[in-house]
C-alpha cells in the first residue's frame, strides 16, 4: 500500500471497491489503460505494487498505463483479475 496514506478500514475498502466498480460500470467504453490506472490508484497501489500482485514488470504497467505500449489479452487479464474484472466488448457509439 502507497505508505502516504492511511490504511483504509474493511468497511472503507468495500465502498471504495463499490464505487470504483459503479464508475467503471457507468463508463464501458473507457480504454484499457485509463481502466487500469482508475483501478490501481482507488486501490492506493503504487505501480510497484500493482505490478507485484498482477505478475507482470512495472516497466510493463508504467508503459500501458501512460498509452506507450498496447497490451496484448493476455496481460490485460492478468492486470484486471486481482480485482474481479474481466476484458468485454461494447458496441462503439454511432456518430
Amino acid at each position: 500500500m502507497d505508505k502516504r496514506y492511511h490504511p483504509h478500514s474493511p468497511s472503507e475498502q468495500l465502498a471504495q471497491r463499490r464505487k470504483l466498480a459503479d464508475e467503471l460500470a457507468q463508463q464501458p467504453a473507457m480504454p484499457i489503460p485509463d481502466v487500469i490506472r482508475k483501478t490501481r490508484t482507488a486501490l492506493r497501489l503504487t505501480i510497484a505494487e500493482y505490478a507485484g500482485l498482477c505478475g507482470v514488470s512495472s516497466r510493463t504497467l508504467a508503459d500501458i498505463e501512460r498509452g506507450h505500449t498496447s497490451p496484448t489479452l493476455a496481460t490485460v487479464e492478468k492486470l484486471l483479475r486481482p480485482v474481479g474484472l474481466a476484458v468485454g466488448a461494447v458496441a462503439a457509439p454511432r456518430r
